[in-house]
C-alpha cells in the first residue's frame, strides 16, 4: 500500500486487485459509504466501459472510482461527466510531452494525437418516485504504463508510456492526486456558478467540433455536423435538410 493521502472530502479505499473499481464502489455505495469515497485498484479483473465494453486493466495504469451523493435531479448530475472530463484533461496535459495535442470526445473521452488514452463511467441507483440519484459512480480509467493493441478496439488507443513518457511522468499516484484535486476544483466551480464555466472549458478542447461526425445509436447510426454543445451537455447535431438533433447517448466517430 502506499502513502498517497487525498484533500478533505476525499477518502482513500485502496486496493491491489478488484472486479472493477465500479463494481466496488457501487457495493460499498449500497453499503451506505459517505460522500467522496474513492475506491482504486492497481489491477482490475474484470473492467468495464460504457456499453459493457471490456477496459484492459493491466496493472501500470490508473483505474479508480468516485462515489458521489449530491441533491440534484438526474438531468444535472450527468453533467459531472463534463468536470471529470476537463479534469482528465488537463491532468494529462501536464503529464504529456510538451506540445502534445489532448482533446475531449464527447461523450466521455480524452484522446493524446486523436488516439483515446482515458474514459469515464458513470453508473447510478435512482430514489424510487423521484428523478434523483440516490448516489452516483463515476469510474476513470486512464493508460499510463500501457495500451491496447492497435487491432483490439476500435479507436486507436495511446498510453502516457507509448506517448514517450518516462519516470516520474508515469507516477500513478501523482497523477490521482491531481485528478482528484482537479475534479474537486471541477466540482466547487459547478455548484457554485453551474455548467456554463464547464461546457465553455470543455468545448476548448472538443474534438470534432463544426465538423462531420458519425453517431452510432442502438436502432439507426446518423451523420452529420458536430454543431454545438447544449446547455444540459447534449451534442447538437445538425442534418441538412431537417431538424438539428440532441444526442444524450450514443457512439460518435470523427469523420
Amino acid at each position: 500500500m502506499t502513502q498517497l493521502e487525498l484533500p478533505s472530502p476525499y477518502r482513500l479505499v485502496e486496493l491491489d486487485c478488484v472486479d472493477s473499481t465500479n463494481a466496488e464502489a457501487k457495493r460499498l455505495a449500497k453499503a451506505g459509504c459517505p460522500d467522496s469515497t474513492v475506491v482504486w485498484a492497481k489491477r482490475q479483473t474484470a473492467g468495464r466501459g460504457r456499453r459493457g465494453r471490456t477496459w484492459v486493466s493491466d496493472e501500470g495504469n490508473l483505474y479508480f472510482s468516485i462515489v458521489i451523493r449530491l441533491p440534484y435531479p438526474m438531468q444535472v448530475m450527468t453533467q459531472l461527466s463534463f468536470v471529470a472530463a476537463n479534469a482528465l484533461a488537463d491532468a494529462i496535459q501536464v503529464a504529456a510531452p510538451r506540445g502534445a495535442f489532448v482533446n475531449v470526445k464527447w461523450p466521455n473521452d480524452v484522446l493524446v494525437e486523436g488516439k483515446k488514452i482515458a474514459g469515464i463511467l458513470m453508473e447510478g441507483e435512482v430514489e424510487p418516485g423521484t428523478d434523483h440519484f440516490k448516489w452516483l459512480v463515476l469510474g476513470i480509467g486512464v493508460n499510463v504504463a500501457s495500451h491496447p493493441p492497435q487491432n483490439a478496439t476500435e479507436t486507436p488507443a495511446t498510453s502516457l508510456a507509448g506517448e514517450g513518457v518516462v519516470g516520474d511522468g508515469l507516477n500513478i499516484e501523482a497523477l490521482l492526486d491531481t485528478l482528484a484535486k482537479r475534479f474537486l476544483a471541477g466540482l466547487v466551480t459547478w455548484r457554485n456558478l453551474g455548467f456554463g464555466p464547464i461546457r465553455r472549458h470543455w468545448l476548448l478542447r472538443a474534438k470534432g467540433l463544426g465538423g462531420p461526425v458519425q453517431v452510432r445509436l442502438p436502432n439507426e447510426t446518423i451523420n452529420g455536423i458536430f454543431a454545438a454543445l447544449d446547455e444540459n451537455g447534449a451534442l447538437v447535431l445538425h442534418m441538412d435538410n431537417q431538424p438539428n438533433r440532441l444526442i444524450t447517448a450514443g457512439d460518435v466517430f470523427i469523420l
